[in-house]
């Protein structure tokens, strides 16, 4: 039988919201042989995974924008440094 526990966690932008993270009894006890700060580390841990979808987004955009450009030669590419580099 487990016993879940509850741990609020503020989250730190601006207004705050709280959001409730339920684990079992078992856990709660090793939680507490690790001393560090749960909510922060949990923070941290929403943030990271927000920031990764969104580099995973931004990715897919930029690839789907890369199918539908026009390829260009390398004399073309050649031609835009050496104008870039005469201004």
């Amino acid at each position: 039988m487990y016993i879940l526990y509850v741990y609020t966690l503020v989250l730190v932008m601006g207004q705050t919201d709280v959001i409730t993270v339920k684990v079992s009894s078992e856990l709660k006890k090793k939680m507490k042989q690790v001393k560090m700060n749960w909510s922060e580390y949990i923070r941290d841990s929403i943030q990271k995974k927000i920031d990764d979808q969104q580099m995973k987004i931004a990715s897919t955009k930029l690839d789907e924008i890369r199918m539908r450009a026009n390829p260009v030669s390398e004399d073309e590419l050649l031609s835009w440094i050496r104008e870039g580099r005469e201004r």
